[in-house]
């Protein structure tokens, strides 16, 4: 009888193997080919819209922004086909019966796919944000304009009582009150539209100067969701597993994983730190007159982010 019913189980669990391969090997075909769209539809789209961002006319740029509402809403789109099939075919996949051995495969098959589909959602987060920086601003561009029209006009202001000439020994973004160093005469400064601009790119100036270091930050919240990954998977497997030997080579790498992800969680706000002080360094060399207020607003935000973390 206990013959008859291993024999049983074990054909059931023959057929279930058999239909989670069809499934995956469908699966990852489809998914391949929703990533060779997506990469040959950005390859297409990003230098249109480079183009029109540059040549459109329009105050607010109308036109290139439909364009790429029209072009994250494809990506979207096949996001969604990705997660729906994803869903229907690997989530709810329906189990024949409830035994440790269909439970276990199952789980080496969702963890197999959902890691394919994984991939799909990297390319499309990259995607995005490639869309995303086709509209970016060049600040340094309008700062040297600044700059260079600061160093024009620096020897030109004059007293309005006795005409002696006032040297301008730095950029004034503000309206402003200077004395006259030869009748002590308070003259009113007043800049150009251009240099007014200087207090609002700033910001934008210096976070584009260390964006390299922003980015070094922002990759580590992935890194170690992989990490963590990696360490399930390898958990999981441990499951059926009776090599001795096996199970003392994976519990090492399991070890390791850990040991690598502790390491990369403790480097995680050091890079926070490190970027938000050279972005601070530069917002406070681009506006020096507001540096005693930048340095309050840096310590608010450390103080935040180690609430939070």
């Amino acid at each position: 009888m206990g013959f008859f019913s291993n024999h049983q189980e074990n054909n059931q669990l023959s057929v279930v193997k058999t239909e989670m391969n069809e499934i995956k090997e469908r699966f990852f075909s489809f998914i391949e080919k929703l990533e060779q769209k997506t990469t040959d539809f950005i390859t297409e789209a990003i230098p249109e819209l480079v183009e029109l961002n540059e040549t459109d006319t329009d105050e607010y740029k109308a036109g290139y922004h439909r364009l790429k509402s029209a072009v994250l809403g494809q990506l979207q789109n096949i996001q969604q086909k990705a997660s729906d099939i994803k869903e229907e075919k690997v989530t709810n996949f329906c189990l024949p019966a409830d035994s440790h051995d269909l439970r276990k495969l199952y789980l080496d098959f969702r963890s197999e796919c959902y890691e394919r589909y994984n991939k799909l959602d990297e390319l499309l987060s990259q995607s995005r944000q490639q869309i995303e920086d086709t509209h970016q601003e060049d600040y340094e561009i309008k700062y040297q304009k600044i700059i260079d029209e600061f160093e024009a006009t620096k020897n030109n202001f004059r007293c309005m009582q006795c005409g002696s000439p006032i040297l301008l020994t730095k950029i004034y973004f503000t309206t402003t009150y200077i004395s006259c160093p030869s009748c002590q005469t308070r003259n009113t400064f007043e800049p150009s539209t251009q240099a007014k601009q200087l207090e609002h790119i700033g910001r934008s100036l210096a976070e584009q100067r260390t964006n390299h270091l922003l980015k070094e930050y922002s990759v580590m919240p992935e890194k170690i969701q992989s990490l963590y990954l990696q360490k399930h998977k390898l958990k999981l497997s441990l499951m059926r597993e009776k090599d001795k030997i096996i199970i003392e080579n994976t519990k090492k790498k399991i070890g390791e994983l850990e040991l690598s992800k502790q390491e990369l969680e403790h480097l995680q706000p050091i890079l926070y730190q490190k970027y938000l002080r050279a972005m601070f360094d530069e917002w406070n060399k681009i506006n020096p007159d507001l540096a005693e207020e930048h340095e309050k607003f840096y310590n608010r935000l450390l103080t935040d982010y180690s609430k939070q973390n």
